[in-house]
């Protein structure tokens, strides 16, 4: 399964237009708040924080597993909603540059509200080119409803505030994709567990059926060397249960073995004992490859789902930062504050904090 590259996507959008959008950004016409510039920038810090920790050059054991996938491109859909949701994290960047870009220009605030509803429809035409739809009954005549105020705004703030609607719904929409996403990275990774079952089905046959055999070779030794010792003939028959073949041969026609036969025996015991345990150190590498590829499996899988409940807390605290930025409050600290966010979002919301 590929890896996210959300870390690497913000960097190139950080790197080609940030330093040019914040450099001398100034406050709102009517001083309803501070700049804009903080806000693009926690974006920025909130999303670059994500990405997957394990990527494909990690992949060690289970590059080739797809093969033994009966399913034609069983990780398809997978992969196009883990680039749905990537591209709405970058649109998240790009829409946080873009609001701080139209309030530089020295252009009225009706201007800037209708620049600012032209970027919004050109990321909802983001969400529209999903591969995977998962959300059919979308209210669009609302959006166009939301997008007419906007236009009609003669307050730039005001503009922000009137597209909280369409942020909530993105978030929303955001929600849905990833659960749509767990669901099917469940489902990839029980495909995934039964095709690694499927590749090593015949060692690992082999290796349970040899590791019978050693035990049952181990227990004639211990009931050989009580019989040596006791020559009591249960010892004897319980030999002949684990029906090893120099066993078998030895007591053939025998209800008792003196010392000399005792030795040839032990001699043949140890010496089919040695060729098992040949056989079996030869399968062994197979067998870790086959514990390896299970543990490679459940850490990429973990992995996976902290991606998906990092992304889910991210979308959440960037709308409610959207939602207090929009509201009027002044100090960016604001913005991404701790403190209101509730534990499920302490962690992102303190990376989007730079803590």
């Amino acid at each position: 399964m590929k890896a996210g590259h959300i870390h690497q996507l913000v960097q190139v959008i950080l790197t080609v237009c940030f330093l040019v959008l914040i450099a001398g950004c100034e406050k709102f016409v009517k001083g309803e708040s501070e700049n804009l510039a903080p806000f693009a920038k926690q974006t920025i810090d909130l999303i670059g924080t994500l990405e997957y920790s394990l990527d494909d050059e990690e992949v060690l054991y289970l590059r080739d597993i797809e093969d033994y996938i009966d399913i034609e491109d069983p990780y398809g859909r997978y992969f196009k909603l883990e680039n749905q949701v990537q591209n709405m994290l970058v649109a998240l960047v790009a829409y946080s540059m873009q609001i701080v870009a139209i309030s530089e220009q020295n252009i009225s605030d009706n201007k800037k509200a209708n620049r600012l509803a032209d970027v919004v429809l050109e990321l909802v035409d983001v969400v529209r080119k999903d591969e995977v739809v998962v959300n059919p009954n979308r209210d669009d005549e609302k959006g166009q409803e939301v997008i007419a105020r906007v236009r009609q705004s003669e307050d730039y703030l005001e503009a922000l505030r009137l597209l909280l609607p369409l942020i909530n719904e993105v978030s929303a929409h955001a929600g849905r994709v990833l659960d749509e996403l767990l669901i099917e990275k469940n489902k990839v990774a029980l495909l995934t567990d039964a095709a690694i079952d499927k590749k090593y089905g015949a060692v690992i046959e082999l290796h349970q059926e040899m590791r019978a055999t050693k035990d049952d070779m181990f227990r004639t030794l211990i009931n050989l060397s009580q019989y040596s010792v006791t020559r009591d003939t249960a010892y004897l028959e319980k030999m002949k249960s684990y029906g090893m073949f120099s066993v078998i041969a030895a007591t053939e026609n025998k209800k008792s073995l003196n010392t000399k036969q005792l030795a040839q025996l032990h001699k043949a015991v140890t010496e089919e004992l040695r060729l098992v345990n040949e056989n079996y150190a030869q399968m062994m590498p197979d067998v870790r490859e086959y514990q390896e590829s299970h543990r490679e499996l459940l850490k990429m899988v973990a992995s996976k789902e902290d991606a998906i409940s990092e992304a889910r807390m991210t979308f959440v605290v960037w709308s409610r930062a959207y939602q207090k930025m929009a509201g009027g409050k002044e100090d960016p600290a604001e913005w991404f504050d701790i403190s209101d966010t509730g534990e499920l979002l302490f962690g992102a919301a303190k990376k989007a904090a730079g803590m």
